[in-house]
């Protein structure tokens, strides 16, 4: 009986004890500094998340988790709906009655309003459900088009050429994600977990969901960002930028997707780590092929001369906004380019098709395709009609898609003649092989070096509507699909306004 009371005793002692000890710690250590521990972002990522506090787009809430954590559908919401505040895009107001029945949440469903989320099945958001990196890369595109209407995703043949080219776990990725994922590498919004590697499936940490959502909002406008007294944030190398991968004589093509708002770029290029040129240009490229360089270019010198190495380089673009102040983003590739003469393989021309040796044989090869044009009515007026080409078949879809852009081009730019394939016998032309385009014949004449016109009978850019502008809405469709003009080609016999082909020749 005496050993009971004694370990009663002993009990409400330590009991009491205990109770005086928590009593003392929450008087020494307050609370909130047992709650509100500040967790810190990777080493990679910090740059970036101190941006994305300092402009607003995040609190100082968001560090009470760890970053490294899988990030929610609620808390990705709340990141989208920060990116509209921070842009100034009207929020709509959250009525009683929503669609959802496992959420009051109120950015969800200002998201679903604004058509950014549609929940995983219907009246379904699971806002505690991770997000996977493919769900990140398409509600961002639709942020992307909410904040920036007039943009355009990628097509699906571009977008398979991108996954195809660039991606090694495409068979991972969703049909639904495909070309919003390929859009966002293709404009440098996202990078991989390794090289090639997108890891669709994977998981976005906290971190990572900050950072794609950084990257598209300065990709669309870098005014709030600058505002912010924010200077530097380099996106992902995009797979968009397209650089010849062989040189000869400094013809050298490096190319980039256009970037919304953007007036001109300002355009570096390193070699073998030293700056060796730099310009500023109003096209989305740099065309070391052509005898005239853009807007305030100077001579590229000897960038990728005759050394008969590979040369190591780096393309550095910058965004120019319209007061001709850079963007607080840039874009940079680290790209190798190898000697003419090391060439494994020909251009598409040679690799891939093969002559066609007489009209006959040329039939199983070619495809007859329908563009539309714009040409001019007796009145002068601009109206549509249809065109048919003949071309090679695998070069059909492209061509397609080449008309369809000067269609919707600024310049409305009327054809009134068009041909692609055409018998030339004892010619190497590549009108042969269907992969050349002639526009306009009579007003883009053949011009020999002694001035003596071969074909055609003149070129007045400008002055008559029919003649091709050299930076026009013509050039820049052929050139974006990788065909070339032939005054751009130097061509020892003279220049061709007319003339568009694959290979150059």
């Amino acid at each position: 009986m005496i050993f009971i009371i004694h370990k009663i005793k002993y009990v409400i002692f330590h009991s009491v004890a205990l109770a005086l000890l928590m009593v003392l710690a929450h008087v020494i250590i307050p609370s909130t500094a047992l709650a509100d521990t500040e967790h810190q972002p990777s080493a990679w990522a910090s740059e970036k998340i101190m941006i994305a506090k300092k402009a607003g787009l995040i609190n100082e809430d968001f560090g009470k988790q760890e970053y490294t954590t899988s990030i929610t559908r609620r808390d990705f919401c709340k990141l989208l709906i920060n990116g509209c505040r921070l842009y100034g895009y009207p929020l709509p107001d959250v009525s009683q009655s929503h669609p959802f029945t496992d959420t009051e949440d109120k950015t969800a469903k200002q998201a679903f309003m604004l058509g950014l989320t549609s929940g995983t099945a219907e009246g379904i958001f699971s806002p505690d459900l991770p997000l996977t990196r493919e769900m990140a890369v398409a509600m961002l595109g639709k942020l992307r088009f909410l904040l920036q209407p007039e943009d355009k995703l990628i097509d699906e043949q571009q977008a398979e050429h991108i996954l195809q080219t660039y991606v090694k776990d495409t068979s991972q990725i969703s049909d639904w994600a495909k070309i919003s994922t390929a859009d966002a590498y293709f404009r440098g919004l996202i990078t991989g977990t390794d090289i090639g590697i997108l890891s669709p499936k994977n998981n976005v940490t906290r971190e990572q969901a900050v950072i794609l959502t950084l990257n598209t909002l300065t990709y669309c406008d870098d005014s709030p960002f600058k505002a912010a007294g924010i200077k530097d944030c380099v996106l992902p190398a995009p797979s968009g930028i397209y650089i010849s991968p062989h040189y000869r004589n400094d013809e050298v093509n490096l190319t980039w997707g256009e970037i919304p708002n953007a007036s001109g770029y300002e355009v570096k290029v390193y070699k073998e780590g030293v700056l060796a040129y730099s310009t500023k240009t109003k096209h989305n490229n740099l065309d070391f092929r052509t005898s005239s360089q853009q807007d305030d270019s100077s001579s590229p010198g000897n960038i990728f001369s005759n050394d008969n190495k590979p040369i190591k380089a780096v393309l550095e673009v910058t965004p120019l906004d319209k007061t001709d102040n850079p963007s607080i983003f840039s874009l940079k590739r680290e790209f190798t380019v190898s000697p003419q003469d090391r060439q494994t393989s020909g251009s598409i021309a040679s690799r891939s098709l093969f002559p066609i040796n007489s009209a006959r044989e040329a039939l199983s090869f070619l495809e007859d395709i329908e563009v539309r044009v714009w040409q001019l009515s007796p009145s002068g007026t601009k109206q549509t009609a249809t065109i048919t080409l003949t071309v090679h078949k695998k070069v059909a879809e492209d061509v397609k898609k080449i008309f369809e852009e000067i269609y919707n081009g600024k310049e409305k730019f009327p054809i009134k003649y068009c041909i692609g394939y055409s018998n030339r016998e004892k010619s190497t032309s590549q009108h042969n092989l269907g992969l050349a385009i002639d526009i306009n014949p009579d007003e883009n004449y053949f011009i020999g070096r002694d001035g003596v016109i071969k074909a055609g009978k003149f070129w007045k850019p400008g002055e008559n509507p029919y003649s091709i502008l050299p930076d026009g809405d013509v050039v820049r469709a052929f050139k974006k699909y990788g065909w070339h003009w032939s005054p751009e080609m130097n061509w020892s016999n003279g220049a061709d306004y007319m003339h568009f082909s694959l290979s150059g020749t």
